[in-house]
């Protein structure tokens, strides 16, 4: 009988030893982060300054041009929708403006072939109705697209313009 005790505890003891080295079960934590639908430009205030045009106007009739290339980063298809801001983005100095038009090109689905007046009437650049708008298509795995604001400014065909700085703004909403 001694002998069966032991042998008992024994056993008891090799399988109360073995729960504690077995562990416990496995826990699987699962984990969720969510990123929202989003689309921002890498510079929110982008300048064009007077070194970046092709050269200064010094003529009647004469134009010039530059080029703003800009970052958009997005996670969803966007509308790219144009406004003139500042001077309705007509290149003003005080009452005196030039003729100023824009393109749009590089990542949309439909880039300008042309440079569009800046206005809203139909087939320019700011239109309302139809809107003029600009297609950036997603692509997963991608996120940054480049897109570039060219802008032609052209002086009176008929009278010298006023020297000095022309300014004006042009907004670019991405939207969804």
């Amino acid at each position: 009988m001694r002998k069966w005790r032991v042998l008992t505890a024994i056993a008891i003891g090799l399988m109360l030893g073995q729960t504690a080295w077995a562990g416990s079960a496995p826990a699987v934590v699962s984990i969720t982060a969510t990123v929202d639908s989003f689309a921002e430009w890498a510079n929110a205030s982008p300048a064009i300054a007077a070194a970046n045009w092709s050269a200064h106007i010094g003529a009647v009739n004469q134009a010039q041009t530059a080029t703003k290339a800009l970052t958009l980063y997005a996670n969803v298809t966007i509308t790219l929708t144009p406004t003139g801001s500042t001077n309705s983005g007509i290149l003003t100095n005080g009452t005196d403006t030039l003729s100023t038009s824009y393109q749009i090109t590089g990542d949309v689905t439909v880039p300008d072939a042309a440079y569009k007046a800046a206005g809203t009437a139909e087939g320019q650049f700011f239109a309302t109705s139809p809107a003029n708008t600009y297609t950036v298509t997603q692509d997963p795995g991608d996120g940054s697209y480049a897109i570039n604001l060219l802008v032609q400014a052209v002086s009176p065909n008929n009278r010298a313009p006023n020297s000095g700085d022309y300014t004006c703004e042009v907004t670019l909403t991405a939207a969804w």
